[in-house]
């Protein structure tokens, strides 16, 4: 009777150690598989660094060009608000001499 004792107490260890060594095996493929993922996460977050930091310099390129060609409208308008003016005061001249003409 001890004896079967003895070798059913056996086979619960063994099945016991069986049992954690198959879920040591389990976490380290686990833990491998996450450093695999952590990996190609790192992989992505530096892709997406790299994309956000090109598209950040297009886009002070062209806060850069918007900011000239306003400058340039800018100037296109003041110039062209002078001409206007010249135009009113040559029609001004214009007016008088027809005027005086007329007399």
């Amino acid at each position: 009777m001890m004896l079967i004792w003895l070798w059913g107490l056996t086979s619960l260890l063994i099945v016991v150690v069986m049992v954690v060594v198959w879920m040591q095996v389990k976490n380290q493929r686990q833990d491998l598989s996450d450093l695999s993922e952590n990996h190609q996460l790192k992989q992505q977050v530096t892709h997406l660094e790299d994309h956000l930091k090109k598209t950040l310099e297009i886009m002070q390129d062209l806060a850069k060009k918007m900011h000239i060609q306003q400058e340039v409208l800018d100037r296109t308008s003041g110039k062209l608000q002078q001409l206007e003016k010249q135009q009113i005061e040559m029609l001004h001249v214009l007016a008088q001499l027809v005027q005086s003409k007329d007399k």
